[in-house]
Parts: structure tokens; C-alpha cells; sequence
């Protein structure tokens, strides 16, 4: 769990001039924390591309944490680097304390810096169970399967937990 030192003292420098939006950082963090579908503790967001008048496009990709990121409380405690800085693949984010982050944001321009505030329960709700069977049942839609010239390809799963769906409900 973060502590209020380390939620005031540390941070994440994200230079976004060279982010290339390949979302590493975002399936990085998923994989860590377990987060389901539709759930984020850092979220790249992009801005373009746009002309920018004179010939040249605005094309930018920022990481954006998230209420739900807690700066890798389990890894930075035993002396390791949030997953998302660690799988970054672009080499644009750095973890440490705010103080030397701030210093290196004054080097150059297109950089961030966030000190991320662990809201977990603001962030996520109240749990609301959601079953996925219908009837203990996967169910699924008519799917088309097309072929061209080159390949024909499909699936079937039918077991006992699965239908199409298309059964009547006499």
C-alpha cells in the first residue's frame, strides 16, 4: 500500500515528445494489478494528428495515470521500478523523487510530471457482481465465416457451457 511519504515524495516524468503510444505501459500495469477489461492505472491518451498550419502536424501520446495507480507500492518497496516504467519500451518514463524529477523537467520541453493519488475505492466503486453465464451457459452470436481464395479459416467450441444463443426458450 502507498504511504502518505511516498505518495508526497515520489513521482513519474513521462517525456511524451518521444512516446510512441505502443501502450506497453498500459498492459504492463493491467497484468500487474490484475485490472479487468475497461479498468486502467495508466491510460495513453492521444492528441493529432492535427495540422498545425505552417506545414508540420501535432502528434503527441501521454500516459496518464489513473486514481487506481499506486506508483507500484509492492515493487517500489523492495527496490524495484513501477511496471510501467520498467516495461516502457519508447524510454520515456522515470520514477523517483519529485525533487530530482522536477530538476530534470526544467532540461528540456514536452515532459510531465504526476505525484499519482491512490483512490482505489473513488476509482473503482462498489463491487457489482456481474455472472457471465446464462444459465450456467456461455452464450454467443451467429458468427459469419467468410473464405477468399488464399484461406478459409474458422472455430467451433460447443460443450457442455457453451451455445450460439439461437435455441428456443420453450
Amino acid at each position: 500500500m502507498m504511504t502518505a511519504e511516498t505518495k508526497a515524495t515520489h513521482g513519474l516524468l513521462i517525456d511524451y515528445e518521444y512516446c510512441t503510444g505502443c501502450q506497453s505501459c498500459e498492459v504492463a500495469c493491467k497484468e500487474e494489478h490484475g485490472y479487468p477489461v475497461g479498468t486502467w492505472g495508466i491510460r495513453v491518451q492521444t492528441d493529432g494528428p492535427w495540422d498545425m498550419g505552417d506545414g508540420t502536424f501535432n502528434y503527441n501520446c501521454l500516459p496518464f495515470p489513473t486514481d487506481l495507480c499506486d506508483l507500484c507500492a509492492a515493487r517500489t518497496a523492495v527496490g524495484r521500478e513501477p511496471t510501467c516504467v520498467h516495461h516502457c519500451l519508447a524510454n520515456v518514463m522515470y520514477y523517483g523523487p519529485v525533487e530530482e524529477l522536477a530538476r530534470k523537467l526544467g532540461e528540456k520541453t514536452k515532459q510531465v510530471l504526476f505525484v499519482p493519488q491512490y483512490k482505489p475505492l473513488e476509482a473503482r466503486g462498489s463491487f457489482q457482481p456481474h455472472n457471465k453465464f446464462k444459465e450456467g451457459r456461455h452464450v454467443f452470436g451467429a458468427v459469419n465465416v467468410q473464405a477468399n481464395e488464399h484461406f478459409t479459416t474458422s472455430s467451433q467450441r460447443a460443450d457442455s457451457r457453451t451455445s450460439l444463443g439461437m435455441e428456443d426458450d420453450d
